[in-house]
């Protein structure tokens, strides 16, 4: 099987409540796990001149957070049109000065919410606007699974009826 179908295949498995949980950071370096407490800071990540937001806030359930529907972004496009040709005088420090004033402050800009206990029910409105804007299935193979899981459950939950009334 290629990487790309092995890939696929596994996020086709994933499930709805797949938070990030401390246990499967037990085996990692430290400094995979050296600040972790800022994880969710929505801040902008900075390398020299590439600028990029980390919204932890619209994925707050990987978290452990209860999710509530993210509101728009501005990503900022500006920033994805940063062109270095004939820029290698440029002081970058200066030029993304707020963006960087703004990652200093780090800790202030911290996503939280209730911590999820349980899974959310179908009709929650996360999951009715998740269902709305997302692609459940990247291949075939994972709607077909679950597709024959759903059938399967169906097939015994009749069978179990036609038992209990003989």
């Amino acid at each position: 099987m290629h990487v790309l179908a092995q890939y696929r295949h596994h996020l086709d498995r994933l499930t709805a409540d797949q938070p990030y949980v401390d246990d499967m950071n037990v085996g990692l370096p430290d400094y995979c796990t050296a600040g972790k407490d800022i994880w969710c800071t929505i801040s902008h990540l900075i390398c020299f001149h590439i600028i990029e937001w980390h919204r932890p806030d619209r994925v707050l359930r990987q978290f452990g957070f209860r999710q509530g529907i993210p509101q728009p972004c501005d990503n900022e496009s500006i920033l994805h049109k940063c062109d270095l040709r004939g820029r290698h005088d440029v002081d970058w420090t200066t030029r993304h000065g707020d963006y960087i004033r703004r990652w200093s402050s780090r800790r202030e800009h911290i996503a939280r919410d209730e911590m999820a206990i349980g899974s959310l029910g179908y009709h929650d409105p996360y999951m009715v606007w998740y269902c709305s804007v997302t692609i459940r299935f990247l291949t075939r193979t994972g709607s077909f699974h679950e597709l024959l899981v759903i059938f399967m459950f169906y097939l015994f939950i009749k069978v179990y009826f036609i038992f209990i009334r003989i």
